[in-house]
This record gives structure tokens, sequence and C-alpha cells, in this order.
């Protein structure tokens, strides 16, 4: 069954000689919300000092309202930032560290996420703690590693919306909930806009960071921090618009290039053409037809996986004794790569895994054709059945 037009490899400006199944890694804009970027770009540079000195604000503001109101947010409480790395760094200077305090992350948190806690807690003499816990978790082992976590010396939780590495939904409110109100709860959402639909205000966060680039179609670059009332964030970049309010001190970090952040309208109505929350339905099963027909190819099971899958995204496991140490992983993807196959290698506890996704550009087919070149890239034969 093929669910999507494949003239959308096409539309979305992709090399048709590649095979894409990483959409969720970097996401891409379709061409049309690149030509619509390049528009604003080229007005910019018609006057530039107009466009900068007079136009820019009201623009973004503008834009900044739309995102905000596709992610049913107060548009004061919703911040442009370029990334969540952006968003996670600006929340964790606002933090006031001191010796002895804790951050907690999973250990299926984001590697650049830990990085920034790691490097926030050791300037401070403070310490980072795991909630660990399996792929395969049940929602109430994922709350409990949480909440085993805390202590009275945690300052900050960050609790994964989609897992990066095991394409997890995480039970956000939970945890949340069984955290209590001693610490703060930044949501880390990179996957989450246009693929789940939350009520982001009742997750019981202070602090949620989402990427519209992935899922939602727009320019690289666009992310939107939200923080409760009362939760103050300082901008990452100090500059003109520091004092003009929580949302307004991020909308103008300075000269650069606002395209990408004017043309996230585009991005969100491209979404919309695409069949917004039914189209989302659509890649949910794709995803899941292409899981399975990846591990019949590659003969493995789909035993002890994510519970409750990112609906886009997905985990096979690789065969026995493939992908067994991290160093593994970035031959192995050089390896795909070589065969033009863009699809993202995990190692997560000991065992190796492909993170594959669903895309509107993606078929049915396409999965076929990642097994066949995962068993040749490992000189193997198929199990011998047919995928028709």
């Amino acid at each position: 069954m093929c669910c999507v037009d494949p003239a959308l490899l096409e539309a979305f400006g992709l090399d048709p000689d590649v095979l894409h199944l990483n959409h969720g890694a970097y996401g891409v804009a379709p061409v049309a919300v690149r030509q619509a970027a390049a528009a604003w770009r080229d007005r910019a540079e018609r006057n530039p000092h107009r466009f900068n000195r007079v136009e820019v604000g009201g623009l973004v503001a503008a834009a900044r309202e739309r995102a905000a109101g596709f992610l049913g947010l107060d548009p004061s409480r919703a911040a442009w930032v370029r990334n969540v790395s952006e968003g996670v760094s600006a929340v964790l200077g606002s933090l006031e560290l001191r010796s002895g305090d804790e951050l907690v992350i999973s250990t299926h948190g984001y590697g650049a996420v830990r990085m920034a806690l790691d490097h926030h807690a050791a300037r401070a003499g403070a310490r980072v703690v795991e909630a660990a816990f399996p792929v395969g978790a049940e929602d109430d082992e994922i709350v409990s590693a949480y909440a085993g976590a805390c202590s009275p010396r945690t300052r900050l939780v960050v609790i994964d919306r989609i897992t990066s590495p095991t394409a997890t939904v995480v039970p956000v409110a939970a945890v949340a909930a069984a955290i209590g109100g001693g610490a703060s709860v930044l949501v880390d959402a990179a996957h989450a806009p246009g693929q789940l639909n939350d009520d982001i205000a009742a997750l019981g966060a202070d602090h949620w960071v989402g990427n519209l680039h992935k899922w939602a179609y727009t320019p690289r670059g666009s992310a939107i921090l939200w923080s409760r009332p009362g939760a103050e964030v300082t901008p990452g970049v100090l500059s003109w618009c520091l004092e003009d309010g929580y949302a307004e001190s991020f909308d103008f970090p300075g000269t650069w290039d606002y395209a990408g952040w004017l043309a996230v309208p585009d991005g969100l109505a491209y979404w919309e053409a695409l069949g917004g929350w039914d189209g989302v339905t659509r890649l949910a099963s794709l995803a899941t037809e292409g899981q399975k027909r990846v591990a019949e190819g590659l003969g493995v099971t789909l035993e002890r996986l994510p519970v409750t899958p990112a609906p886009a995204m997905r985990l096979v496991p690789l065969p026995d004794g493939v992908l067994t140490a991290p160093g593994q992983a970035d031959p192995f993807y050089e390896s795909l790569s070589r065969q033009r196959v863009e699809v993202a290698p995990v190692h997560f506890a000991g065992a190796g895994y492909l993170r594959i996704a669903a895309a509107p550009y993606n078929t049915s087919d396409d999965y076929d054709r990642l097994a066949d070149t995962v068993l040749e890239i490992l000189g193997r034969s198929g199990p011998g059945t047919s995928r028709g």
C-alpha cells in the first residue's frame, strides 16, 4: 500500500536518488516554504535600513502569534528561539544554581541537552542525576524513574516529550505530577510540534521548548520557548527588546536573517494543507507498516520496543551482534549513506537499532529498500519472505 504521493519528494526538494528516512533529525522545509523565506530575505535586502529599523519588529511578532496559535499558546508567553538547544540554554542560564544542587535528565535525553546540563552544573558545583529506564518501559516505570531521581536538592527536571534516540512518547503530565512542586520542569519537545496535539499549558511544566522545523515543515532555525506565567527566562542574547515583556524580549536578538521566522506561517499552512492531524494519522500508519517491513526484512522481532512510540518515528532492532558499541554508530551510518540511504543508526544500552521516520514523501517500498541495503552491508541474506 502507498500511503502518500511520491510527487511530494519533489515538492520537498529532496534528492530523488537518496532514500530519506530520517526526517526527524533536521526536518526539511518544502520548496514553497523555502521560496517564501527567500522572498522575505529579498525584501529585507531591497531596503535593509528601513526593514530592520522599522518593519521587522511587527513582522516577527505577527509570525510569533501565528506560531503560538498553532501550538495553542498565549503569544505573550511564546518566545522565538532558533532550536531546542537554544531554549534549554536560556532556561539554564536563568537558573541560579548553587553547590550541591541537582539537575535531572533521563538516560534517553538528547546528548546536546545533557552536555548543557553538565556544563552549568560543573560551573556551580552542582551535579546531573539520571532517570534510568529501558527501551520498552511502561509509563509507570518511566514515572517512577524520574520520581526516584529527584531529591530535595533537585532544581530542574528535563523531560523529553518524545525521546530522540528511542522515539518514545514520555507521559510528561504524569511525571510532572509525581515530581511535585519542588523543582522546575522543562519539557524538551524537539519532536512534538506537528506530531503531538498537546495542551502544552496543561502538562504541568514550567517551561516547554519545541522545534517547528521538524514536523511542522517550517524553515530550519524556528522554535518556540514557552514558560508559564511567573516562570521568567532571560534570553541568551540581550538586545533592544529586553524590557518589553517575556516573549518580546526574544523577538530581536540583533541584526540577523529573520526570513526563516517570517516564513513560519507558510510552513504551518503547508502542514495544514497536507491534512493536519489527519495527515499525521496517515503518517503514523505508514510508520507502523514501515517498521514491520524492515523487521520482517531483517528477520528481527518487534518485542521490548516503546510502548507509546512517536507517531511518525519508530525503532527497529538490528540483528544480534550489530551495533553493540557506541563507536560503531557513525561507521554504520557512513556505510548506509554511501549506499544513498539516510537513516539514524542508534546504539542504546548495549543494543543496536535503526530509528526510522515516515514523512509525507515516503512510500511503503522505501522500507523494503532500507532492509535490503542493511542486509547487503552486513553481507547477509534475508529470511526469504516475500514483501508485496
